[in-house]
């Protein structure tokens, strides 16, 4: 498995790029194959043949799971939060009928 700092080629959308891993060499490979793939979807799928053009709206789809992403774990974050407040809230009353304090 490789370090981070070193450099890794990839292919997206039929080009070969030279990228200096900020991270693991895998995870690097594995966002590009996502990024090439988001890109031949794009192409498949549309009749946009730039590739400039294939990139900035492969990005803009990316960027919009990600948003949607973010917002599924605000909202999970969210549900924890409140789970937590009442397993507290459960725990408090347990503690008070076994230490026979009830009100």
């Amino acid at each position: 498995m490789g370090s981070t700092g070193d450099s890794v080629r990839v292919n997206i959308c039929g080009n070969e790029y030279s990228i200096k891993a900020d991270v693991d060499i895998e995870i690097t490979k594995r966002i590009a194959d996502f990024v090439n793939e988001k890109m031949m979807e794009l192409k498949k799928n549309s009749s946009i043949r730039d590739d400039a053009k294939i990139a900035v709206l492969s990005a803009l789809n990316i960027a919009g799971e990600l948003e949607e992403y973010k917002e599924k774990c605000k909202e999970a974050q969210k549900q924890l939060s409140d789970l937590k407040a009442k397993v507290s809230g459960l725990d408090q009353k347990i503690e008070t009928v076994l230490n026979g304090k009830t009100r």
